[in-house]
């Protein structure tokens, strides 16, 4: 697999708190478009999830904006994840977390 086909990150404090994993802008080509259900696969479960999104301010209101994020249950801060798009089923990525 590509290093492109796979999308990294370390679990801030607020993604765990309110249970999502932000998706930065410049790696949004690797999932479905906003709104669309894919599964994701994770170690226990597996489940339907969307890429949404909300507007934000955090730059200023001079510079609205939008975050993305997966909603995913159970995530702590610092953990790593991993999310990895299969490359034989077009809407299932694989999911994996290091605690």
């Amino acid at each position: 697999m590509k290093a492109n086909n796979i999308y990294s990150r370390k679990i801030s404090l607020n993604e765990a708190r309110k249970n999502f994993i932000i998706i930065i802008k410049n790696k949004l080509s690797l999932f479905p478009p906003v709104g669309s259900n894919f599964e994701l696969a994770g170690d226990d479960e597996r489940k339907k999830v969307k890429l949404d999104a909300y507007p934000c301010i955090c730059r200023g209101p001079d510079r609205p904006h939008e975050h993305y994020f997966i909603h995913w249950d159970g995530l702590k801060p610092g953990n790593m994840v991993e999310i990895e798009k299969d490359p034989e089923k077009e809407k299932l990525y694989h999911l994996k977390i290091r605690r």
